[in-house]
């Protein structure tokens, strides 16, 4: 037995980590059972730590015990294993490097362009320059580097990492990422090192309004490059005066949202000096330890006439990313892109369903009060439309290639406006996004169902920009409610653990002395709307819900640890706001201690149009019911999380305020035992948070499928119950209904959708805003946990429970847990149903068929035939209790495994 897929702290050979006593990470093959380990951590070829042999079976969360680390340390570490025999297999390695923990670990000095920023001016894309020779044999050589506003750094003409966007995103008053790369292969004996710098977050067009200079209206760079000699010497370059800048380069303008005017006649003189400038105060210097967002997938563009004669390049996705081109035009010509998602109803390009109106010059705090309150068109002055998501390009006169650097756009189609013959073939969209490795797949025999699936990984891609975003176009923001309705799909599409550790802390930077938080994380500006909304249950709930997943999904208790106080202070929040707003009512429920409806809430967000209540700025409604109930839920995981930490007289009161959050709830909801309405949302949230038992439970079930019934089928539930609505109809019992809701085609529902063309997620069932929208995507978590049946539980262990149904002749998932890869697969056939799952090795699966049989199966390729009524045959192919741990490829050849399950290395 071995150990594969080596990780320190989720991530791949990390360069500049920032975790001091960081975990190990193995997936085990060649074997059936894990019985031992060893590892062996080296630094510089002497041993620092080596565990010795621990007999464990465990191949996660294994902490580094050795000497303490030190900036700039590299360790190299080394495990072995023992298989069932007591057999030890060979060694597997990997490395990891520690960044700058120290402050005086830096002798950089913050640098800026030599102008004053002022008021309602945009500038253009500051260009840095440092010369420098190298004295010697080069042994290593780092380039530490952050800035307030987006770098992308050159050395010797060669771009230094493929970090996009970087420095990403946070917020810039409490927090800073910086990055590590390793440079030695760049540097020659004289070299030239050169740094652009634009607007990004820092001071760009940010929020759904187009904010700008929220975080500082001067942009700087910091960064210094360790150069260590074989003789042991080091040489410091570091960001300073020192610095040769201009900003008369090529770009022109660069933006985020509004994108970039970009002059290829132009090179930069350098004929200036970087001046120094004040470093920022009170703001922490720490490494992401996080995946960067990194150029993904490239698309080709197919040229479209619309009826009006207009040129649109069509790439047949929607995504977030870039936009490249190759293009040989006269010196000055030019060509104006504009990108959307959409083409209108009368097949014309259009950016209406992305674009906000806001003032040209900057709107100052009452301006903001306007814009919260939905009259920012009162403002005096000029309009513009943000984003604008524009591109001016003008050429050189030569052969010019283009690839946008310092903006992202949300695009499918790109209207193209120019007098120069172009060939659609020169242009392509590239999707940039965090770099997660993708850990899930699915696909069934409906093709519009495996759409959805692609639909929702897509719409992932495009909003996980190191941030979780709600649309990569008009707001680009990071609800929090939007995260936590998405964590469990999300993890399983793909490896979340560092991008969401790195939005955790975002979180806790957020959050305000009474313990609420901002519905926007991190800050973007705007705090008057975001604020407000910032303590709605559903969303302030991710502070608690989003910590308590991540634990259940990856075993992490110290991700509890470090969140913990974060969590409590949400809690007890909640616990100081309880109690009806009325006096009266107050006084005459037994249980107002128990009931939650004060503050602002959002509700049940964006259910279909005939459900809504608008929300205005003279009218907050009372959400008493949803409130009520998320304060059950959230108490509920709270003294869980308590109770695993120990901390008994929490969970005590978390447990109380959980229960009489349900009295409170019976009291004022189901006096009549049930709750009779067609409102799909208020009959899910009960069941699916653990408010009913009983009677009541099995009367509200029963109501539900009377709902969905009488709605044709159709999805009637917003943000907050979208994700269980189809697990709340199987659990009851109701699997034929659930998959008739799934495959509904008609209006709202998930495959109208896909019928009108999407290849993303709209936010709304409507399509009338964003159509790059991940939330109603949540349903993805039903396609793995119940259409295929794979769930975690707990360490080295799954339960595969799958449930046929609905016009589905096969289904097949896969999924790249922590503990290594698990599939399920289930086909009809004349007399029943066969099921074929795949186990990792070293861990076990118990299989629960949907008649209530069961078995626990070891690791290995399993097929079991199920005849209807009942009955279950195990195939004569691999008997369960003659499982190899790990198959040859010729016997996974003999195994039906899937289609779209990966690479056979993978499996």
């Amino acid at each position: 037995m071995r150990a594969i897929r080596l990780q320190t702290e989720y991530l791949t050979r990390p360069l500049g980590l920032g975790i001091t006593k960081p975990r190990f990470y193995w997936n085990c093959e060649g074997g059936s059972v894990q019985t031992a380990y060893q590892i062996i951590a080296r630094k510089n070829g002497e041993t620092v730590w080596d565990s010795g042999k621990v007999a464990s079976a465990s191949m996660t969360h294994i902490c580094y015990g050795g000497k303490p680390l030190q900036s700039r340390d590299r360790i190299d570490w080394q495990v072995r294993l023992w298989d069932e025999n007591d057999h030890p297999g060979e060694w597997s390695g990997s490395w990891f490097e520690v960044g700058l923990l120290k402050k005086a670990d830096w002798s950089a000095k913050w640098m800026t362009g030599d102008y004053r920023p002022g008021k309602n001016v945009r500038y253009p894309v500051d260009c840095f320059r440092k010369t420098f020779p190298v004295k010697g044999t080069v042994a290593r050589a780092r380039l530490y580097i952050t800035a307030c506003g987006l770098y992308e750094a050159r050395l010797n003409g060669r771009r230094v990492g493929r970090y996009c966007l970087a420095p990403g995103c946070t917020d810039y008053r409490k927090r800073l990422q910086y990055q590590t790369y390793d440079v030695a292969d760049f540097l020659a004996a004289y070299n030239t090192l050169e740094i652009q710098l634009a607007d990004g977050w820092y001071r760009g067009s940010v929020g759904c309004y187009g904010m700008t200079n929220v975080f500082g209206r001067e942009s700087k760079i910091f960064c210094q490059m360790e150069i260590t000699y074989a003789d042991g010497s080091r040489n410091t370059i570091i960001s300073d005066d020192s610095w040769s800048w201009s900003n008369d380069g090529p770009c022109r303008f660069a933006d985020l949202k509004d994108g970039e005017i970009y002059d290829a006649r132009r090179k930069p003189s350098y004929r200036g000096r970087a001046r120094l400038t004040k470093a920022p105060e009170d703001m922490i210097l720490a490494a992401a330890d996080n995946v960067c967002p990194t150029e993904q997938e490239h698309f080709p563009a197919k040229l479209i006439i619309t009826p009006a004669g207009k040129k649109v390049l069509d790439f047949g996705q929607n995504l977030a990313g870039f936009l490249s081109f190759t293009v040989h035009g006269e010196k000055g010509q030019q060509i104006k892109l504009r990108l959307g998602e959409m083409l209108d109803e009368k097949g014309e390009f259009t950016q209406k369903n992305i674009q906000s109106v806001k003032p040209v010059r900057e709107v100052g705090k009452l301006g903001e009060v306007f814009l919260a309150v939905g009259m920012g068109g009162k403002l005096p002055g000029e309009k513009q439309m943000t984003p604008k998501q524009e591109i001016l390009f003008t050429c050189s006169g030569g052969i010019d290639h283009y690839k946008t650097a310092f903006a992202v756009s949300g695009f499918r189609y790109a209207l193209i406006e120019t007098e120069i013959e172009v060939d659609p073939q020169a242009f392509e969209a590239i999707a940039v996004y965090s770099d997660m490795e993708q850990t899930g797949s699915f696909r069934c025999s409906n093709g519009k169902v495996n759409q959805l699936f692609h639909n929702t990984l897509w719409s992932m891609k495009g909003n996980f920009l190191d941030v979780p975003t709600d649309c990569p176009t008009r707001e680009r923001l990071g609800w929090t409610g939007d995260a936590q309705i998405f964590f469990e799909t999300g993890a399983y599409l793909m490896n979340t653990a560092p991008f969401f550790r790195k939005w955790l802390r975002d979180v806790k930077d957020g959050q305000k002395k009474d313990g609420s938080l901002s519905a926007v994380v991190p800050y973007n500006g705007l705090s008057l709307m975001y604020d407000n909304t910032g303590a709605s249950v559903g969303w302030a709930d991710a502070v608690v819900l989003v910590p308590y997943r991540y634990w259940k999904r990856y075993g992490d208790r110290r991700i509890l640890r470090e969140n913990y106080q974060t969590m409590r202070k949400l809690a007890m929040f909640m616990i100081q706001n309880t109690g009806h707003k009325n006096k009266k009512a107050a006084r005459a429920n037994p249980y107002n201690k128990y009931v939650y409806e004060k503050g602002f809430h959002l509700g049940e967000w964006l259910e279909p149009e005939e459900f809504q209540k608008k929300i205005t700025a003279g009218h907050r409604a009372l959400h008493t019911e949803e409130a009520t109930a998320y304060l059950h839920y959230t108490m509920s995981c709270m003294a869980e999380i308590a109770g695993e930490l120990q901390q008994q007289e929490d969970e005590k009161l978390f447990a109380e305020y959980a229960d009489g959050a349900v009295k409170a709830y019976d009291y004022l909801f189901l006096k009549s035992g049930t709750i009779d309405t067609d409102r799909q949302a208020k009959l899910v949230r009960p069941l699916a948070l653990g408010l009913l038992s009983g009677e009541k439970k099995s009367n509200v079930e029963k109501r539900l499928k009377q709902a969905v019934e009488k709605g044709a089928y159709c999805v009637g539930t917003g943000f907050l119950s979208t994700p269980f609505v189809l697990p709340v109809l199987t659990g009851a019992g109701y699997t034929e209904t659930a998959y008739k809701m799934l495959e509904n085609e008609r209006a709202p529902g998930w495959l109208a959708e896909i019928n009108a063309g999407a290849t993303t997620i709209w936010e709304d069932w409507e399509g009338r805003v964003s159509r790059n929208h991940y939330s109603p995507g949540a349903v993805c978590q039903w396609l793995f946990e119940t259409v295929a049946g794979i769930r975690p539980d707990g360490e080295n262990h799954f339960k595969i429970a799958p449930v046929p149904g609905g016009t589905l002749t096969y289904a097949e998932a896969g999924y790249q847990s922590i503990y290594g890869k698990i599939e399920s697969r289930w086909t009809r056939t004349e007399d029943g149903v066969r099921y074929t799952i795949i186990v990792p090795a070293n861990t076990t699966a118990e299989v629960i068929f949907p008649d209530g049989d069961r078995c626990v199966i070891a690791a290995g390729c399993h097929e079991f035939e199920r005849k209807q009524p009942g009955g279950m045959r195990m195939s004569s192919f691999l008997q369960a209790a003659q499982q190899p741990a790990f198959m040859s490829m010729q016997q996974r050849g003999k195994c039906p495994y899937f289609t779209g399950g990966g690479n056979d290395e993978n499996l």
